[in-house]
């Protein structure tokens, strides 16, 4: 049961404005503005704070006076975070099943910091998800109301991330750029809950001249880039990647049937390229991000190799925004293996 010596009103949003920043290293490697959207600084660690933080947030506002709700939710671990402590701020419990992969210090976090019931099972997040649902089908009590919180295949939890996408238009209006400047998006893909808040966010928006999304994903999870290739949803028959974060074995029907209908841009990138954008990221404004979040910066600090300017269409006076989505699953030991085992 989660502790209520944090709890704050259900009015309150569970989720931060994030900062929008200029990066002059990476404006000098592309060639134009490029704009970091700190989501790294949401209360959970990740983006996932909006997301699934609204979820939670708008189940408390409907459900009927009286009622006690207990949250589940299934997670590679930044999704059951922002649940997690979105419950443990608002006073309510929350049971997160990940899998067995899941790093050690994010589950003793779950638990220590949030108060959550953890769960380990299985090697992949489908794995954690079949069984979350297993137990909540045997889910019993007369008081209480059982909440599933799928980590990205939800509208609220769409409706959560497309609040972005707003901050971003008005800070970088308000830091004299005009909103037509403003050309690429680049996130992050794993299950596809991100690029569909992006997407109904711009969408709300721009009514013409819509920026592009860059739909990053590396090559061992790439299942949209896959999916637009071929011009069909593709399922991975397994993931390959050290970016856990988007394991995913496909992505939700709303983000391929937006990708379809969307400007989009999809982009597989290497293990490397991802962690090496950590690193260079770190050096360069102190920020430390996970290899998941590193993908959607790869393609930028990789141009030539990427030919994102080629498909992006980019000119000096245009403007990219990369969303700098989390880094809770990482730590400086893990940081430095990888850096060791691709040599950088």
């Amino acid at each position: 049961m989660t502790s209520t010596s944090s709890t704050i009103p259900i009015l309150t949003k569970p989720y931060v404005e994030t900062p929008l920043i200029y990066s002059a290293p990476l404006s000098r490697e592309v060639g134009c503005t490029v704009l970091l959207k700190l989501e790294f600084l949401q209360p959970s660690g990740s983006f996932k704070s909006r997301g699934l933080g609204n979820l939670v947030h708008k189940t408390l506002l409907t459900l009927p006076p009286g009622s006690k709700p207990h949250f589940f939710s299934s997670s590679g671990g930044n999704a059951g975070a922002a649940a997690a402590e979105a419950c443990h701020r608002y006073g309510y419990p929350c049971t997160v099943a990940v899998p067995e992969t899941a790093a050690p210090h994010m589950v003793s976090r779950l638990r220590e910091e949030y108060g959550a019931t953890v769960i380990q099972y299985g090697k992949v997040w489908r794995d954690a998800d079949d069984k979350l649902r297993e137990i909540m089908s045997t889910y019993d009590n007369e008081t209480d109301v059982a909440v599933y919180c799928h980590p990205y295949d939800n509208q609220l939890v769409f409706e959560g991330h497309s609040t972005m996408v707003d901050e971003i238009v008005d800070q970088a209006v308000a830091m004299g750029y005009s909103a037509e400047s403003i050309k690429a998006v680049s996130c992050s893909v794993g299950g596809g809950g991100l690029f569909s808040g992006i997407a109904l966010g711009l969408q709300r928006r721009y009514k013409e001249l819509k920026p592009m999304i860059v739909a990053v994903e590396t090559t061992g999870a790439n299942k949209l880039y896959q999916s637009l290739q071929k011009g069909e949803k593709v399922s991975l028959s397994s993931i390959s990647t050290i970016a856990s974060s988007l394991g995913a074995n496909e992505v939700a029907n709303k983000a391929w049937q937006l990708a379809q209908d969307y400007p989009t841009l999809g982009v597989e990138v290497s293990d490397k390229d991802s962690v090496s954008a950590c690193l260079r990221l770190l050096n360069e404004h102190r920020i430390m991000i996970e290899p998941a979040c590193g993908a959607a910066l790869a393609p930028w600090y990789n141009v030539d190799k990427y030919k994102v300017l080629d498909k992006v269409k980019l000119t000096k006076d245009d403007a990219v925004v990369l969303v700098v989505c989390g880094g809770s699953t990482l730590t400086l030991q893990s940081l430095q293996r990888y850096k060791e085992i691709y040599n950088l």
